[in-house]
């Protein structure tokens, strides 16, 4: 792998015309904000919301049956089943821990026609072990290899690292990225996209990568920075490219109004959903419509992908269970 002060090479990138843009037509459950943390940047964060009901489960599951979605992404605070008010409510409910809530409702998701994707924050080999089954991918964002002092102890650096290590051990599709805007400089945002690249070359477990622009919300405390130029967001594409080709590049649209002008360089704009984005409530989506017509006028055609890419659907990455249902999705599908 090259250095972040190397210049990258950029003739292994297939022309843009060649390839499609993907998205994954979402729906998001939250399964709870509450968080023990306190991070200046996080306005998703609460303290007593306590679990997602049992009936806005159902609303939910049956809201993204009549939108066409495919991904479920379930998402919560980190490490909420250290919360006592939690720990409460899942004995109530017959739950043995947060996880063991988090693989039902993922159940459910599944009886419904539905792909999970998790993202709890961090988790060690043997949590991911427990979660595989459930789910068809995991995430967990890097976000920068600076730590600042005000994070929560599972977001500074080594915590990341070893949460996204984990799951490579595990044999889980993978999703992290980098956040972007915050007042970072290119040489971090550089040397963190190393560091992924660098996990990525020993385990081969990450499917996509976000680069993200940081957004503040009303509960944030840290206010944004300079976003990257479209020349830095280029530099950082054509690195990762070299650095670990084949692992395909995100910026949400929603996020980052520039990203048309991106087009050529970025391979998929995430998750879309009719409904709000759970994470950034006021940055709502556009339709997929508006993406697709968006993308035809650059010559690129938009097309819907799973929450596990093919890159990762196979006997080592699936277990037997999720590989038949890829297998039959793709079939209704031709």
């Amino acid at each position: 792998m090259k250095a972040v002060y190397e210049e990258p090479r950029v003739d292994r990138v297939e022309p843009a015309e060649r390839r499609p843009v993907t998205y994954s037509r979402s729906i998001t459950l939250v399964l709870t904000h509450d968080c023990p943390w306190h991070c200046r940047y996080c306005g998703f964060r609460t303290d007593g919301e306590g679990l997602l009901a049992e009936a806005e489960i159902e609303r939910i599951l049956k809201e993204a049956k009549e939108g066409g979605a495919r991904e479920a992404l379930l998402i919560s605070g980190e490490r909420p089943g250290t919360m006592s008010h939690i720990r409460d409510e899942l004995n109530r409910r017959g739950d043995s821990d947060f996880l063991g809530f988090a693989n039902r409702v993922a159940e459910r998701c599944a009886e419904a026609g539905l792909f999970p994707h998790g993202n709890f924050g961090r988790m060690t080999e043997e949590e991911f072990g427990r979660v595989r089954p459930h789910f068809v991918s995991m995430g967990m964002m890097l976000e920068s290899v600076l730590d600042d002092p005000m994070c929560a102890p599972e977001k500074k650096v080594a915590g990341r690292k070893a949460g996204i290590e984990a799951a490579g051990l595990a044999k889980v599709p993978f999703t992290s990225g980098i956040l972007v805007g915050w007042g970072e400089s290119q040489l971090s945002r550089m040397k963190s996209l190393e560091v992924l690249a660098e996990i990525h070359s020993r385990y081969g477990h990450l499917q996509e990568i976000l680069i993200q622009r940081y957004v503040p919300n009303a509960g944030s405390s840290w206010p944004a920075g300079a976003a990257p130029t479209l020349e830095e967001y280029r530099q950082m594409i054509d690195a990762w490219r070299d650095w670990a080709p084949g692992v395909a590049i995100q910026i949400p649209p929603n996020l980052e109004s520039r990203w048309e002008e991106l087009l050529g360089e970025l391979d998929d704009l995430g998750g879309i959903s009719w409904a709000r984005d759970e994470v950034n409530p006021n940055r709502p989506w556009e339709r997929v419509e508006y993406y697709k017509r968006r993308c035809m006028n650059q010559g690129r055609m938009l097309q819907e992908r799973l929450p596990v890419y093919e890159s990762h659907c196979s006997e080592e990455w699936l277990t037997d269970r999720w590989m038949e249902k890829v297998r039959k999705f793709r079939e209704r599908k031709r």
